[in-house]
């Protein structure tokens, strides 16, 4: 990446309409902002209304979307949180509408995080919460590593990590729901293949990619997705089809790339190094994310709270979303105190 840091002048605001119809909640503000390396980032930005008092605005809320995501879980916590708090959510290079980095190398959980930390600089917010789901959770944690190396532009005040792990994924990806099981099928036959399969995504996608994308356009595409990985009882089709959507237009050499980084990733030794609140969420039922993980995490994170859904998967804050938005009112509580 360049050196050089874009100044204010980089921020061009606009009120077009973006791809995600999550994002149009509360008629956000949309800028694109340059990152270092001269990839365009595209950022939404809400700003508390004002309540007559001079109560300050307190932390803004900061939303990180999961592996291959552009906002589509968030439905639910922004119509709650708009107009009471101040809210910032970034596309990740490569989602949504942020470009593709012409250095596919760039695309890590560590150039991510320094894209967002050069996004609150510009926009000149001091304190956050992160609420991270799937890779939003190592996203999350990696800021807050960052936080305590001086590395990050903001101060992290708390910490939400929904249906994630901190440490390679592909390790417990349909894997045991207990550390000491043993590991099924699935989770053996990913583990044994996934190297040569991203990789392999990387170099033939300008083969495959015309029929990646007229798949992701079929029912059955998302039927696979919701019967296979989710709990279909407490997913509605309009929260999740969007994601299916996004999938289908996304270029998913980005996609790979940012699994093997994952794959490669841990952040054991941060966990429990972390001071702010934190509140931890997970599914009984997540393939992706084990509930052990999230227990696991709750008892090394000193100041957390665990959140368990019997009947959730990977998708909590739109599967049962009432139970995840009292938890994180819960959370912004105890960063206000």
């Amino acid at each position: 990446m360049a050196d050089s840091t874009p100044s204010r002048t980089a921020l061009k605001k606009t009120r077009e309409r973006g791809i995600t119809s999550t994002l149009h909640i509360g008629d956000p503000d949309r800028y694109v902002v340059d990152a270092k390396d001269g990839t365009p980032l595209v950022v939404r930005r809400w700003n508390r209304r004002s309540h007559g008092d001079d109560a300050p605005p307190g932390p803004t809320i900061v939303l990180c979307d999961g592996l291959g995501c552009d906002g589509y879980v968030w439905p639910y916590l922004l119509s709650r949180l708009v107009g009471e708090r101040p809210l910032l959510h970034l596309q990740w290079r490569g989602h949504g509408e942020s470009g593709v980095p012409k250095d596919l190398d760039t695309v890590c959980i560590t150039s991510i995080v320094d894209d967002l930390s050069q996004v609150l600089a510009d926009f000149g917010v001091g304190d956050v919460v992160l609420l991270g789901h799937s890779m939003g959770v190592p996203v999350a944690l990696e800021c807050w590593r960052a936080f305590s190396e001086q590395r990050f532009s903001a101060t992290v005040r708390g910490l939400g990590l929904f249906c994630g792990v901190f440490e390679d994924p592909i390790k417990t990806w349909h894997g045991p729901h207990a550390p000491d099981a043993l590991r099924p099928l699935a989770n053996l036959v990913m583990n044994l293949i996934f190297d040569q399969g991203s990789q392999g995504i990387i170099n033939r996608w300008h083969q495959i990619g015309g029929a990646w994308k007229r798949l992701m356009r079929t029912d059955f595409a998302y039927h696979q997705a919701v019967q296979g990985e989710l709990n279909p009882a407490y997913i509605q089709e309009r929260d999740f089809r969007p994601y299916i959507e996004h999938l289908g237009r996304m270029d998913m050499r980005v996609f790979a790339q940012l699994a093997r980084d994952m794959h490669r990733h841990s952040a054991r030794e941060v966990l429990p190094t972390i001071s702010a609140p934190t509140l931890v969420v997970g599914g009984a039922r997540d393939k992706f994310a084990p509930p052990w993980i999230a227990e696991e995490m709750h008892a090394r994170i000193p100041r957390s709270e665990l959140l368990m859904m019997v009947e959730g998967s990977h998708c909590a804050p739109i599967e049962q979303p009432r139970l995840v938005e009292r938890a994180v009112l819960r959370l912004l509580k105890r960063v206000d105190a």
